[in-house]
């Protein structure tokens, strides 16, 4: 083999030999496939001492919010109350979109009591940003460089970016102004190739027909015979599809072009965090209440919001303090917070059928139903496995 990697066109010997089926493994620090990284000996940027190849968090600068003296609370608003009828008609429609159930239990049955409550769900949303840093490169083919002549890089809070939308994730990335600068490759030592993983360098691979032997043995007119492999005319090697015999590709990092462009990459995400909190006074499941419509009974949006203290419920005043307590973010910033009370109506409604009582829920605004107890759930006809 040359010292260039190239492959060699005499004999090799069967170690030589690799199967074209075998993934690539490498233990060639400058082969394809290894796994290089670079020393970390990259340029000092004031304000950016500890930036290292993984991200690495950087909390705000302090900031004092003095909230409003006259912030006030909304009014809270009630939940409405469905009649007999609404209750009927809802558990209709619900049997007609279920599988196997007979509607004759929801006509017949006697609706003999109605008990209507509100289940209050509470939710607060806290609008954060998280700035991070770390050193990133793309090849250098002669774009411009924005290195430290052009001035001091700017500090990673004092770079002005803002977000699409308040309360919605997003995550940008920018480079931090003046902080580039270009190095050789560390994968190829500035090279632009690097030794082919699949072959080793070699430019051949052992033939996966005939696992290199250059014979197959093969059934014919009723027996046995060992043939030339045809997929490597009898060689037991093949040239390596990945660097078309040559023994070397083309280097991942740089793409070819020997040389690389590092810089401060800055990874600033909006973040919405949400806490939540479901009263719920009845045996309805508390998910169905968070995935129903309801009233909107209360909300709030500032900068930072005050927990709800006068609410009638209790449980949603003791929620609102934990949940703002818990909101305490000392590595990002805080933009902007959101609470709201969603009123949901739940109506049990108890009946009797064929001399057994039952009761199913009807909750929500657009009237869902939740009925584990209904007798029909099977029509004639159907068969249960």
């Amino acid at each position: 083999m040359t010292s260039t990697g190239m492959a060699s066109i005499g004999h090799e010997s069967d170690e030589d030999q690799v199967d074209e089926s075998e993934p690539v493994v490498c233990e060639d620090l400058n082969a394809e496939g290894s796994d290089v990284k670079p020393k970390l000996d990259f340029a000092t940027v004031p304000g950016y001492n500890n930036v290292r190849l993984d991200q690495s968090l950087l909390p705000p600068p302090p900031t004092d919010y003095i909230p409003p003296k006259d912030q006030k609370q909304p009014d809270f608003m009630s939940a409405p109350v469905i009649s007999e009828d609404t209750a009927r008609q809802a558990l209709l429609e619900h049997v007609a979109q279920q599988c196997c159930w007979g509607k004759g239990a929801a006509e017949k049955m006697t609706i003999k009591e109605l008990q209507s409550s509100t289940s209050y769900h509470y939710i607060l949303e806290t609008y954060t940003e998280e700035r991070s840093t770390k050193w990133d490169f793309d090849p250098f083919h002669g774009q411009p460089v924005d290195g430290p002549q052009n001035g001091p890089a700017p500090g990673p809070w004092d770079i002005a970016a803002t977000f699409r939308e308040v309360f919605k994730n997003e995550t940008q990335h920018h480079e931090v102004p003046h902080t580039a600068y270009v190095k050789d490759c560390h994968k190829c030592s500035a090279k632009g190739h690097v030794r082919c993983g699949r072959c080793h360098g070699r430019g051949r691979v052992k033939c996966g027909s005939c696992r290199g032997t250059g014979r197959k043995r093969v059934y014919r007119k009723g027996k046995h015979e060992v043939k030339r492999c045809f997929s490597c005319s009898g060689r037991g090697k093949k040239r390596c599809t990945r660097c078309g015999g040559d023994g070397r590709v083309t280097c991942p990092v740089c793409k070819g072009h020997c040389r690389l462009r590092w810089f401060i990459r800055l990874i600033i995400k909006w973040v919405n965090n949400i806490g939540e909190h479901i009263v719920e006074k009845t045996d309805l499941p508390d998910e169905l209440i968070s995935q129903a419509a309801g009233s909107l009974g209360f909300q709030d949006t500032q900068p930072r919001v005050m927990p709800i203290a006068r609410f009638p419920q209790a449980e949603i005043n003791e929620a609102s303090h934990r949940l703002l307590n818990g909101h305490q973010f000392p590595q990002r910033r805080i933009h902007m917070q959101r609470h709201v009370i969603r009123m949901v109506p739940v109506t049990q409604c108890f009946c009797e059928h064929k001399g057994k009582t039952l009761s199913y829920f009807v909750y929500g605004l657009e009237s869902k139903v939740y009925s584990p107890e209904y007798p029909d759930q099977c029509c004639w006809g159907c068969t249960i496995l």
